[in-house]
């Protein structure tokens, strides 16, 4: 009876204590960047038009866009892979935002979109990361082959946070970012852009 009490006392130390090694909290650069921690972020960049599709309306077609982001994120887990050159941590972001175009035509569009990211935590206080999603946003371009109103923002970017500074980083990215409405309305030859984003990201 007593061995066998001995091993089942075992057998549940055995399942709890990685279980408490893996609840740690992240150290050093990972320390921003686990499950439930918080950061907001305020940046700003530029996009140009590119042509796709088949769409010859070039001068409709690829506008420059200003743009300013704010941004909300909260981790979804603790670092995982940890060992791994792909260690990281997944976390949602909510991005509203604001574009201003300026050629060919002076515009705007406002709205937001929800974001899935991931941060690689395995280079320092260089945290590259991905991220991708989509939204909802309204659109008054003025543009011939896109219609305004209600349109649908998608987005997919590359990017970095250096930790230069206490509880903060610089922010920088690049990647695709996409309006149209679906076929709601029609013209719908959807404005595709390259954007590049730039600005600071703080840990509360």
């Amino acid at each position: 009876m007593l061995l066998a009490s001995l091993r089942g006392a075992l057998a549940l130390a055995a399942l709890l204590l990685p279980v408490e090694s893996r609840g740690d909290p992240p150290a050093g650069s990972a320390a921003p960047f686990s499950r439930g921690a918080q950061q907001v972020a305020l940046l700003a960049g530029g996009g140009f038009g590119l042509q796709m599709f088949g769409n010859d309306d070039s001068s409709h077609n690829q506008p420059r866009i200003f743009g300013v982001f704010g941004r909300w994120g909260i981790g979804l887990s603790d670092p995982l892979a940890r060992g791994a050159f792909y260690t990281g941590n997944v976390e949602l972001d909510v991005e509203p935002m604001v574009l201003l175009n300026y050629q060919p035509r002076s515009g705007w569009a406002a709205g937001g979109s929800l974001l899935l990211h991931y941060n690689f935590l395995d280079a320092g206080a260089i945290v590259p990361f991905i991220e991708g999603g989509g939204g909802a946003s309204h659109l008054a371009f003025r543009l011939g082959s896109q219609s305004d109103g209600f349109t649908f923002p998608l987005q997919a970017s590359l990017g970095f946070h250096a930790l230069a500074f206490a509880r903060g980083a610089v922010t920088a990215s690049v990647g695709y970012y996409h309006l149209s409405n679906a076929g709601i309305r029609i013209p719908n030859s959807g404005i595709n852009t390259v954007m590049i984003r730039l600005g600071s990201t703080f840990f509360p």
